[in-house]
């Protein structure tokens, strides 16, 4: 569980940081377009960057406590999980996503599972 706590802290940091510093070129990364007025990159450093710098700081948290292992694996299944239904939704709906929507859905699908097998493992050693 710490491993994936630790994976997914360094990930959302990263996330964080690139969004609060570097909105326009992360957006047009894994988007293809760009924030049109000053409030929506504005919106995008907050959102993007800011609630992602605050879930890898939650992470770091738990990662340095036995304890708390299993709330951490939670919050990333959860909020992970919540990412991989909302990009669902969003490929259905919208149609015509990008190859790095797919990428995206693949990986937290994958982290999602991950996380639910360490849950049902730990449930087992309790």
């Amino acid at each position: 569980m710490k491993a994936l706590i630790l994976l997914n802290a360094v990930v959302f940091l990263l996330f964080g940081l690139g969004f609060v510093f570097f909105p326009e070129v992360l957006s047009l990364y894994i988007t293809d377009s760009t924030p049109t007025t000053t409030s929506g990159t504005t919106d995008m450093r907050a959102t993007y960057g800011g609630i992602s710098l605050g879930f890898a700081l939650f992470l770091g948290i738990t990662s340095r406590n036995s304890q708390m292992l299993s709330l951490g694996t939670k919050a990333i299944v959860l909020v992970v999980g919540g990412m991989a239904v909302g990009r669902t939704i969003g490929i259905i709906q919208d149609g015509s996503p990008n190859e790095m929507m797919y990428i995206n859905l693949a990986l937290e699908v994958l982290i999602v599972i991950i996380g639910l097998v360490l849950l049902s493992r730990s449930k087992g050693s309790e």
